[in-house]
């Protein structure tokens, strides 16, 4: 089974594939497909679509983690990252490729057991879990990272089972 992890940003996306093979998961591949810092929308949305449709045409995941959003405080902020959002989730759906919205909090206690976990505890989960080095590049590569790992989690759920 592989699966693919994404961390949503307006002008930047983390990504990364695991693969599972009986209770081995090991990373695939990882990183971000980013659009340069002051790219209008709709330039910075086709950047990012094309990103994930090579790595989807690399990798050919079944299953999609992304992490679902949560915005209280900068409006325009988010309105930002929705648009960039609904983009990978239409490119992923034209894929066929099934989608888990895995909140910030399932993803914090499905890797490290409390859903208050900070990026900090949840790197250190991921090292131990997946017997990895870190990670380089940005954060938005391990928050995929996690996503992904939930996503494989949720995947196995009797209940997504009746869903299909």
């Amino acid at each position: 089974m592989r699966i693919i992890g994404i961390d949503p940003g307006s002008h930047r996306a983390g990504y990364a594939v695991l693969e599972k093979n009986s209770s081995r998961i090991r990373i695939l591949t990882y990183g971000t497909v980013e659009a340069p810092s002051g790219t209008q929308s709709p330039d910075n949305l086709l950047i990012l679509r094309k990103g994930l449709r090579e790595v989807l045409e690399e990798y050919k995941p079944t299953i999609a983690s992304v992490e679902e959003m949560f915005f209280a405080k900068n409006k325009k902020t988010a309105s930002r990252v929705f648009e960039s959002r609904g983009v990978l989730l239409i490119t992923l759906a034209e894929k066929n490729i099934q989608i888990l919205e895995p909140t910030v909090s399932q993803i914090k206690k499905g890797t490290t057991g409390s859903g208050t976990a900070d990026k900090k505890q949840i790197r250190h989960a991921l090292k131990l879990l997946l017997n990895i080095e870190p990670l380089k590049g940005h954060d938005d590569s391990w928050d995929a990272v996690a996503a992904a790992y939930v996503g494989l989690s949720m995947s196995s759920s009797p209940l997504l089972k009746i869903k299909r």
